[in-house]
């Protein structure tokens, strides 16, 4: 600020200001040699004392000082004012995303209390795929691109915000009703599902979305994220775009879920899971080939979880790692205390292949336990195709180079195709139990069943049928040519500590075929 921006008014008060102080020390001064000599007794001490006529000088100090502070304050004041400025544009910066010109998260938590209207918490599908490998423009291209679409499916009434990395929310404040907010949903889902052309090439990427509607009670807008949160996580568990609205039945589903999470680890370390064992027999005399070691959890509170619950909880939280692991090695140690040649056949789930050292541990719990490689059989499912097949592909090929054989589980149930059965190392095809309940029920069940086991020995592989329970079924098993099967017609699963009896059992009776 320039001196002459300074008001005069100001500057005179803070110069009259100065000019008084400064006067105080010369008047002590002054005063006494006045009062006894006169004037010429004070002009004798001047002279005569240069301090003391220096003293004098003070006043005008004082009010060149007193002018100065004038300016100092003026240039205090407007620091403070750009200060204060800044702060503001850098509060209003804060509000608004850089990338896609969206509301943040701050400016959606400073909606304050809504009175009503709906919530959808939206998660991109897919955006971390992108990033990884088109790089990170291509992930911002794709975040603007988003953007621009939820514009137009959210409608001209819509708040949009950017509330994460990938994840998204909008605001209808004139939604009151959930049919309407599900429409919304289902808007944005086919905007986008649409391809995203971008510089960097064609990307897709669906949403899951969690909605709900706003309430009185709710204190500020945190309450209905924390409800519209709970809703996506209920979404996400869907493969591909999909909507879950917030109810009490839901949030208490996904509470128990978020419970179970949290509870895996520490059941693996209390020593909650174990193993159970279901033989695989050879359809023509009974002989048991291998034993199915199956993983069971006995929650403290909950009683036995079933593996269709707890197995995808463990994928999502990458345990899975852990168990999986475990399991072969403890299966490995059982089995080669069994009879030889019986086998044991282990599932694996698709995350494990991720893991760098998944070959090696299996191998090393070979070389560990001294079970013979052609004895272990891993089960994988059709999910695995949708993985980096060239990465399972490498996975199965060496264990199958190490003598381990590799058997397709659940087969007609998933989406493979005759090419990934063409390219996938396999020695077994298992096909699924709900097969064993249709082939007696249908003619078109009876044909599936027929095709399954043809094509199984078009690929030179064998066949197991899983879910035998009735004499009937095994039968027409036999009549079909298919070689093995699984089920409880034979026995049910049962302890790990049973299984050596149970073939040592099986063993001592004289090979008979099982129909008789």
């Amino acid at each position: 600020m320039m001196l002459s921006e300074i008001p005069f008014g100001r500057r005179l008060r803070y110069g009259l200001a100065g000019l008084l102080g400064g006067s105080v020390a010369p008047g002590v001064i002054a005063l006494p040699a006045i009062s006894e000599g006169g004037l010429a007794a004070l002009s004798t001490a001047l002279l005569a004392d240069w301090p003391v006529l220096t003293a004098l000088s003070l006043p005008l100090v004082g009010a060149a000082l007193g002018w100065r502070i004038a300016a100092w304050e003026a240039l205090l004041h407007e620091r403070i004012r750009r200060l204060e400025g800044g702060a503001s544009e850098l509060a209003a910066a804060s509000h608004i995303d850089r990338l896609t010109g969206l509301g943040t998260r701050q400016a959606l938590t400073a909606l304050g209390r809504p009175s009503r209207g709906a919530l959808l918490l939206i998660d991109l599908d897919r955006f971390k795929y992108v990033n990884d490998t088109l790089g990170h423009a291509a992930g911002d291209a794709l975040l603007v691109a988003v953007a621009d679409r939820l514009r137009l499916a959210a409608g001209d009434d819509a708040q949009l915000f950017r509330n994460g990395a990938d994840e998204f929310a909008v605001v209808l404040p004139k939604v009151t009703q959930r049919p309407v907010a599900e429409f919304v949903c289902l808007e944005i889902e086919h905007a986008l599902a649409q391809p995203f052309d971008l510089a960097h090439g064609r990307v897709l990427a669906g949403v899951s979305i969690g909605a709900t509607l706003m309430m009185p009670q709710d204190k500020d807008v945190s309450s209905a994220l924390q409800r519209a949160d709970l809703a996506l996580y209920r979404a996400k568990e869907v493969f591909g775009p999909s909507h879950a609205f917030h109810d009490e039945q839901l949030a208490r589903e996904v509470m128990e879920g978020l419970e179970l999470e949290r509870d895996l680890s520490r059941g693996f370390v209390e020593g909650e899971f174990y193993l159970e064992y279901q033989p695989i027999v050879a359809v023509e005399n009974g002989d048991v080939r291998s034993l199915e070691a199956l993983l069971r959890w006995h929650h403290p509170r909950r009683g036995l979880i079933a593996p269709d619950i707890f197995i995808p909880l463990a994928e999502k939280t990458g345990i899975i790692q852990v168990l999986g692991k475990w399991v072969v090695q403890q299966a490995c140690a059982a089995a080669v205390t069994w009879p030889a040649p019986t086998g044991v056949s282990v599932n694996v789930s698709g995350d494990q292949f991720k893991d760098p050292q998944f070959v090696t541990h299996i191998l090393d719990c070979l070389a560990e336990t001294g079970l013979a490689p052609e004895r272990l059989t891993i089960e994988v499912t059709e999910a695995v195709f949708s993985i980096d097949i060239d990465l399972v592909c490498r996975c199965l090929a060496e264990l199958r180079s190490g003598g381990v054989r590799i058997a397709l589980d659940d087969f007609g149930t998933g989406f493979s195709s005759i090419n990934n059965l063409r390219l996938f190392p396999l020695d077994e095809l298992k096909i699924d139990r709900s097969f064993a309940r249709l082939m007696l029920e249908t003619s078109q069940g009876a044909k599936l069943v027929d095709l399954m086991h043809k094509l199984s020995e078009t690929f030179q592989i064998r066949t197991t049928i899983e879910g035998i329970e009735t004499k009937n079924q095994l039968d027409f098993v036999k009549l079909l040519g298919i070689g093995e099967a699984q089920g409880f017609l034979f026995s049910r699963p049962f302890a790990a500590a049973d299984a050596l009896g149970y073939l040592q059992a099986r063993l001592a009776k004289p090979a008979v075929p099982v129909s008789s």
